[in-house]
């Protein structure tokens, strides 16, 4: 409540007070206000920001501007919005539970508690030198407000016998190539092990091996280390463990947790009246697989340094009592700690977790061990030390939202991952990679480039072109929704989902017949002869006194040449009456373009919070679809609308091309 009361008081002063300016307020995504705020100050801009109120010298939680003086802001200041404190369903008095109860019972929640965006400024320039903020604006989201990169961080844990662990061919000899690296074999001192750590590159080191006809071939590292690996899983000398995954931001720790949480019996002693009686508690232990990984990504992005921590513990040796809680467990350590520099797609080794286990055996030869006496003869025991080393494998992957890379991290182009035949739920589809268009002649182009550069010094004349600026700064392409709903048609029209369309239910307001209901189907007689065709136009009167104007169409047919050419005659249609907007439609095929065009329309419905622009259309973005069933059941209007999808439809680049040019003409100049 207090930081909308200050809030108030600060747009109503700003709006009041400080005429000659206008205030804008900008949605931070990645960086902190304050954080923001304290960076603005250090370039050189003027901020207003808050402290809290001391009464008598008690410190409080109310908040007030510093104040401020409008000569010293050089036509532009931002205002820090304070954000709400955070409360939880735990109370301030209230301990928190420690321990593996916490971990059950679950966390406190310590967010914010109004429904109003976080991390906001308002930022107030003068209107007569609009160029202050735009070059603001530049400077905040295209150099600060940045999103961080992400790293996938690949993680494979392998038990393998250490007998059969040169058999894998990880030891000195093989890996020591040249003066490539240099490496130390896993060895036992005493209680003290040291560990193997390798790091290798997939162009650096090869093996020369000979094929099946007697020619020398070279193959890298980790093709040869894999087939071997897979070799000793199947022999039943290694086991694979683990192989989790996880996605991290540059420079934020990542954990990766597999394993059990083991109940072990502590028992406190107290008194009571004179006597000392034992009363049991229960602490939980977790056991397994512990990693945890902090990358941070060099400035080139080649390079990736990790500080590593790798823990694998188990319980051995240990009683239970009749509930099944352990009583007192040895629990084996092994433990890594590293930092590493290893290149992009590099996977770093490692080895030397080494462990001791016992198994005790007992064979005997059927029916004969049982006679008395005699069979002690035919049986045997024996007890068999195994040595056992975990590996493990980790591999970097830097990601990048705006490069193939980031395929790592979605499902692969695979129909199982869509979702049809729902019956509560709309039904999904997995974008594909041969659904995206390659359209880097458009995003890497130099008109785009000279529009962006000139959109950074050409001052907004209305708030359309300012609207227009701040789209293109922040990475739109003015009518590129154009390109993206075609790629969505091409899905449409590779499903078949003309098929559920009911030719019954397609209607349009005939201008003709007094604004009456028609039907397409009507028409089908005229579209199924090859020497004629229908044209679907708007009407074009609209009457002054009419409330709400009613979409109605005017139809008319048209007779076609022998060798007619069905996109110049659209063309030539829309050229002359492009107001109108003209559909033509001369067979089935056009026909069932319509059909499309209809349920494209529908998507687009069902998706109308889906950001459609060129970079955020990629291969793993999730379009909902309307259930067949619906298509059958629903009634489609032909409207203005669909005229211009089905335009755009035949038409795509050179739709998307207009709109770019009238929309940025202002910048061309």
């Amino acid at each position: 409540m207090i930081k909308k009361y200050i809030l108030f008081y600060i747009i109503t002063s700003l709006a009041f007070t400080y005429e000659g300016y206008e205030c804008e307020i900008s949605k931070l995504s990645n960086i902190s206000s304050n954080r923001a705020l304290t960076t603005l100050k250090a370039l050189g801009y003027y901020t207003i920001e808050h402290e809290n109120v001391y009464v008598y010298d008690e410190w409080t939680e109310n908040l007030q501007p510093n104040e401020f003086y409008l000569e010293d802001a050089g036509g532009i200041f931002i205002v820090d919005i304070p954000d709400s404190r955070s409360s939880s369903l735990s109370s301030d008095d209230e301990e928190e539970e420690d321990g593996f109860a916490q971990y059950l019972s679950g966390t406190s929640m310590n967010n914010p508690v109004d429904s109003d965006p976080i991390e906001r400024i308002i930022v107030c320039y003068d209107i007569e030198n609009p160029s202050l903020y735009t070059n603001f604006l530049d400077i905040l989201y295209n150099q600060l407000d940045v999103p961080a990169k992400q790293i996938l961080i690949e993680a494979l844990v392998i038990e393998i016998n250490s007998d059969d662990l040169t058999d894998t061919g990880i030891n000195t000899e093989y890996l020591n190539q040249g003066d490539h690296l240099s490496i130390q074999t896993p060895s036992i001192d005493g209680s003290v092990t040291t560990p193997l750590s390798i790091i290798y590159s997939e162009d650096s080191f090869t093996t020369t091996t000979t094929d099946g006809y007697g020619y020398l071939t070279t193959s890298q590292l980790d093709d040869v280390f894999q087939v071997k690996l897979k070799a000793l899983i199947n022999a039943k000398s290694a086991e694979i463990l683990s192989r989790p995954s996880i996605l991290v931001l540059d420079g934020r720790q990542a954990r990766i947790q597999i394993g059990q949480q083991i109940p072990i019996t502590k028992l406190p002693v107290s008194s009571y009246s004179g006597d000392e009686i034992l009363i049991p508690d229960i602490e939980y232990l977790p056991v397994g697989i512990v990693l945890n990984i902090k990358p941070r990504i060099s400035n080139d992005l080649k390079n990736v340094t990790m500080q590593v921590e790798t823990i694998i513990t188990e319980t051995e040796n240990f009683s239970s009592s009749g509930a099944g809680v352990l009583e007192a467990p040895i629990i084996n350590n092994r433990k890594v700690e590293s930092y590493v520099k290893v290149a992009d797609n590099t996977p770093f080794i490692i080895g030397g977790l080494i462990s001791n286990k016992e198994s005790d055996s007992e064979g005997k030869i059927p029916l004969i061990s049982k006679i008395p006496w005699l069979g002690k003869l035919f049986t045997w025991k024996a007890k068999q030390i195994i040595k056992k080393e975990v590996i493990v494998v980790i591999t970097p992957h830097i990601i990048e939202d705006n490069s193939d890379n980031f395929s790592r991290v979605i499902p692969q182009d695979a129909k199982m991952f869509d979702s049809f035949g729902n019956k509560l739920f709309p039904n999904s589809y997995r974008l594909k990679e041969s659904d995206v268009y390659d359209l880097s002649f458009i995003t890497n182009s130099d008109y785009l480039n000279y529009v962006k550069e000139s959109s950074k010094i050409i001052s907004p004349e209305s708030d359309e072109q300012k609207t227009i600026i701040e789209n293109i700064q922040n990475g739109f392409i003015p009518g590129e929704r154009v390109i993206t709903q075609r790629m969505i048609y091409d899905i449409i029209e590779r499903e078949e989902y003309f098929n559920s369309v009911n030719s019954e239910k397609i209607i349009f307001f005939n201008h003709n017949k007094n604004h009456k209901v028609d039907k397409l189907k009507n028409y089908f007689s005229i579209i199924d002869d090859p020497r004629r065709g229908i044209l679907i136009k708007i009407n074009p009167s609209i009457s002054d006194n009419q409330n709400f104007f009613r979409p109605s169409m005017v139809i008319e047919e048209v007779v076609l040449t022998e060798n007619y050419n069905f996109k110049e005659e659209l063309q030539n249609y829309w050229n002359l009456e492009s107001d109108l907007k003209p559909i033509l439609i001369t067979n089935q095929k056009n026909l069932v373009r319509l059909y499309e065009v209809l349920i494209l329309n529908e998507v687009l419905k069902l998706n109308n919070t889906l950001d459609l622009s060129i970079n955020e259309f990629k291969r793993g973005l999730e379009i909902q679809f309307p259930a067949r069933e619906i298509i059958a059941d629903n009634s489609f209007v032909i409207d203005e609308k669909i005229a211009d999808f089905y335009y755009q439809v035949n038409f795509y680049y050179d739709s998307f091309e207009k709109k770019f040019k009238n929309k940025t003409s202002f910048l061309s100049k």
